[in-house]
This record gives structure tokens, C-alpha cells and sequence, in this order.
């Protein structure tokens, strides 16, 4: 929740703040990007330290380092200041984005683990609620504090930066009561260390003794042959290698290229568009006069008076806008709920292909609708094809060999970031220029998506039975 509201938050920064940092559109897009920038290219390295370091030193050492960067960002006097730091505070938040669902998934068993890490994943749908509510409580506050020394007036959109790490302090305060997780204790040959905090689960889950804890000592997991193979800089490198190449060769080159592809196109739509929502909305809330297109309502809104006289920046945030985009959250928060309980009995690649190809109509018919509402309920559908980024890591885990499995996910995953900078970079130019061209390109990159999406193997279909061969032997097994 705290990785979605910090990475989205600047959505509604950038239109409260452009007067203060005197921001053009397409500079918005650049900083909005930021967030997508850092992820790309730093997961590895925390998907690495998290490995070798663990997964909550990492988690408690990130979320700390994030929070204190992003409180330097909302004291900002400019741009380049402002883009600096915002990037360093993201960089560090990409360090729990990265590890934070392997640390929840270590604690439970297979048969409890889909349910947990599902449930924790529906914080992303919650966090896009939560987002445009606190920005309704803050933005429409009237404050303006003068900090002499830094040239700048505090004003509400540095507060709400500062609010929007919230989760990430609370988090760092559960964190720090709660154990490393047991999985990387036992994987490091920390044996004992393990065993204690198993006892405290099974002490605090049962309230019984620790010392009624049937379980005396554990295996140690061998894997000290592998980490001397893969010692230094050098061997890191190899094993990457070894893991990535295998994807872009046959016959696992097509299904590379058409996930990637995928969640780049979904990504580049549900997140770059996503970051325009606030501007747009509050476009649309502004505007006086006859009801019209939502390119018209944007162009009118930035056009320059024809006698060359110079418009006061107006960076106003009409109070409809956070209504419209709660509205849009939930109707996001919708779709996952709906897919989830749908998947079982229809199957994924009918999902992916009828809501990719609607919502991408959708985004079309937004362009043309001159009702307002009509306009917002189509752009809210539009942004409903993000409900299958999970879709697609699922199929993913399917398509791929339980070797390469990881890598593909992280692959996929990481072109679907790519897809976020490059979209709302693209949205901004397209808001300057030519506004229809963005509905137009990334609804019919969606149709495009769906279309791929008809070459997947049928439901219950591809090597699934395989990997569940291959994986019983790291199941966790319970006592009969």
C-alpha cells in the first residue's frame, strides 16, 4: 500500500505543485515517471541483498531511508532538487516493493499461501482509494507557512508527500517487533535462529509455552555449494546469465516476448493513465459552459489567450475531482474481487481476452462520449485492464518451466515498469499536442493485448502438472 500510494502520489502533486516549481505537462510526465524509473533499475539489486542480507533488514533499512528522502522532497525549493530527491526516496522504496511479498509468502504453506499473499495484493486496489481520499482531506486546505532559509512556502502538497509515508512508518513499526523470515534463516543455515522463530509462531498462534514446542531441531538446507558458486560480483553475474538466457531462445522465446509485451501495454495504460487522472478530473470539474469532449475540455484549459497576455497559474484542486477518482478506485478495487472469483470457473485466457478487448474499446468510446459522466464511467472501465496484470503473472508461472519461472515473472514484471515510465511520458507529450492520440494509441495497444492473449493455451492446459510435480518436494507439510 505504501509502494502504490507513494509511486501514484505525484498524480496530484504535480497539479497542485506546478505553480510553486513552475512545471510544464511534459515535465510532469518526466517526474511522475520517477517512482517506475527507480523500480526498473534497481530491482535486482534488492532482489539480490534481500538473498544474501535478508528480507527484513532489507524491508526496515529501505522503508526508513524512503520515508526520510521523500520528507527532504516535500521541502523542495525546484524541480531539479525536487526530482533528485524524489528519486532517491524511490529507489529505496523499490527496495521493500521488491521483497515484501516474498517475505509474506515464506511465512505461511502452500495451502494457506495463494489466500495471503492474494489478500495482501488487494492493497494495491486499496491503496488507489486511500490515495485520492487523503489528497481530498489535504489538498483543499488553505496554508501557505514561509521557510525563510529554504526560499519556499509550505504549502498542502508538501504535506500530503510527507502523508503519503505513512503506511511505510507504520510498516517499519510492525517490522520491527516481527522476525526474520524463517525460510532465509533456514536457506542461510541459520538453523537455530529458524527453530526460535518458529517456537515464537507457534507460541504466539497457539498461546501455549515455547517450551511445548514439539519440533527440536531442524535440517539445515545445503546450500553452501551454491553460494561458492556464485561468490563475487563475477558469479553473480554468471547466475543471471544462466537464469535469463534460456527465455530468449526456443521454445520459450514467444511466450517471453508476448508477456512482456502484455504487461508492458497494460502497464504503460492502467499506470500512465492513472497518473494523468487528477489533471484530467480536474479538467473536467472546472470547466464552464456546454458539456463536451474530454480533449476539448483539456485543450481549452491549456490554450493561451490569442492578445499574448500572460494567465495567472491556477493550481486549484476543485474538490469533484477527488470524488470522481475515489470512485474510479473503487470501481479498480471491483474488478480484482470479480476476477478472483470468476478465474476458477471461466479460466484465465477467457478473462484476459473479452476484458482487455472491452476495456480497450472503452478507452476509444471515452475520446467521443460528450456526456461527462458517460466520459468518466468509460475512462473508469478503461483502467479496469490493470485487473489483469495478476492474471498474467499467473499465466506466466504457467507457461514457464519451474526453473525459469522466477526470472520470467521478474522479466515480465519489469517491462510492465518500463511500460509505466514510457506511458506516462507518452500521455503527457499526446495531452500537449494531440490529446485524442493517447485514448486512441492505448486503447488499441489493449485491443492489440487481447489479441495475443487468443494464442494461450486453453484453461488447464500447458506443463502445469509437471511444476506440480516438480514443486511437492519444497512443499511444507503439516502433522496429519
Amino acid at each position: 500500500m505504501g509502494v502504490i500510494m507513494q509511486s501514484l502520489v505525484m498524480g496530484y502533486v504535480m497539479p497542485a505543485a506546478q505553480c510553486d516549481l513552475d512545471l510544464t505537462l511534459p515535465q510532469r510526465g518526466w517526474l511522475s515517471a520517477i517512482p517506475f524509473l527507480a523500480i526498473i533499475l534497481t530491482s535486482y539489486f534488492w532482489g539480490w541483498l534481500a538473498d544474501t542480507r535478508g528480507r527484513r533488514f532489507v524491508m526496515l533499512f529501505s522503508m526508513m531511508i524512503s520515508v526520510g528522502f521523500s520528507v527532504l522532497a516535500s521541502l523542495a525549493p525546484d524541480m531539479i532538487s525536487f526530482g533528485v530527491l524524489a528519486f532517491c526516496s524511490a529507489v529505496f522504496m523499490s527496495g521493500s516493493s521488491a521483497v515484501v511479498y516474498t517475505y509474506l509468502g515464506e511465512f505461511t504453506n502452500l495451502r494457506h499461501r495463494d489466500k495471503m499473499v492474494a489478500f495482501g495484493s488487494s492493497f494495491v486496489g486499496i491503496g488507489t482509494v486511500v490515495l485520492p481520499a487523503v489528497s481530498w482531506l489535504i489538498l483543499p486546505l488553505e496554508f501557505s507557512l514561509p521557510v525563510p532559509f529554504l526560499g519556499i512556502d509550505y504549502r498542502p502538497w508538501r504535506l500530503l508527500i510527507v502523508a503519503c509515508t505513512l503506511p511505510f512508518v507504520l510498516g517499519t513499526l510492525f517490522l520491527i517487533i516481527a522476525p526474520e523470515s524463517p525460510k532465509f534463516l533456514s536457506a542461510s543455515g541459520k538453523s537455530e535462529e529458524c527453530l526460535a522463530v518458529l517456537r515464537k509462531i507457534y507460541a504466539v498462534n497457539g498461546r501455549l509455552s515455547e517450551e511445548t514446542y514439539p519440533v527440536k531441531t531442524l535440517v539445515s538446507e545445503a546450500t553452501s555449494s551454491k553460494s561458492k558458486d556464485t561468490k563475487g560480483l563475477a558469479g553473480i553475474l554468471t547466475s543471471m546469465r544462466e537464469q535469463t538466457a534460456p527465455l530468449f531462445r526456443s521454445p520459450l522465446l514467444p511466450w517471453t516476448c508476448l508477456t512482456c509485451f502484455v504487461q508492458f501495454g497494460i502497464f504503460a495504460t492502467t499506470n500512465g493513465f492513472y497518473i494523468w487522472i487528477p489533471t484530467i478530473l480536474n479538467s473536467l470539474a472546472n470547466h464552464e459552459g456546454v458539456e463536451t469532449r474530454i480533449c476539448a475540455v483539456l485543450d481549452a484549459s491549456q490554450a493561451k489567450p490569442a492578445n499574448g497576455t500572460q494567465i495567472k497559474c491556477d493550481d486549484t484542486m476543485n474538490t469533484a475531482t477527488f470524488e470522481m477518482s475515489i470512485y474510479i478506485g473503487l470501481v479498480f478495487c471491483s474488478m480484482y474481487i470479480i476476477v478472483g472469483f470468476l478465474v476458477d470457473f471461466i479460466g484465465k485466457k477467457l478473462i484476459l481476452v473479452v476484458l482487455l478487448a472491452s476495456t480497450g474499446l472503452c478507452g476509444i468510446a471515452a475520446h467521443h462520449a460528450v456526456s461527462q459522466m458517460l466520459a468518466v464511467g468509460l475512462f473508469a472501465i478503461f483502467q479496469m485492464c490493470g485487473a489483469c496484470i495478476g492474471l498474467m503473472n499467473a499465466v506466466t508461472v504457467e507457461l514457464f518451466p519451474t526453473k525459469y519461472r522466477a526470472m520470467a515473472v521478474c522479466l515480465s514484471m519489469m517491462m510492465g515498469r518500463v511500460g509505466s515510465m514510457a506511458g506516462s511520458n507518452l500521455i503527457g507529450l499526446f495531452l500537449t499536442i494531440n490529446c485524442g492520440a493517447s485514448f486512441y494509441l492505448f486503447g488499441s495497444i489493449i485491443i492489440v493485448c487481447a489479441l495475443c492473449c487468443l494464442t494461450l493455451p486453453g484453461k488447464n492446459s500447458g506443463p502445469i502438472e509437471k511444476h506440480k510435480t516438480e514443486a511437492t518436494q519444497y512443499q511444507t507439510h503439516e502433522p496429519a
